[in-house]
């Protein structure tokens, strides 16, 4: 199954999130925030004009991600 980049996904689509791209200071910051692979997530909102993108874990709590390190984050659809 092919991934995509997190900042491609539409809104309402459900991804499962299989890899995470980048240095190792984004990769520690993003596992921080709990995003993990393997993780469930749903795409809630997107910001205008390249504004971050809003998400919802499988888990009930909700973060936003800059659009640059979303792109980092390759995911495949449920």
């Amino acid at each position: 199954m092919n991934a995509f980049s997190l900042s491609t996904i539409k809104i309402g689509r459900k991804v499962k999130i299989e890899n995470i791209d980048g240095d190792k200071n984004t990769q520690l910051k993003l596992l921080s925030l709990g995003i993990l692979p393997g993780d469930i997530i749903e795409v809630t909102g997107r910001g205008l004009c390249g504004g971050p993108i809003s998400m919802k874990h499988d888990n009930g709590t909700f973060f936003a991600l800059r659009r640059g390190h979303a792109a980092q984050i390759k995911v495949i659809h449920l």
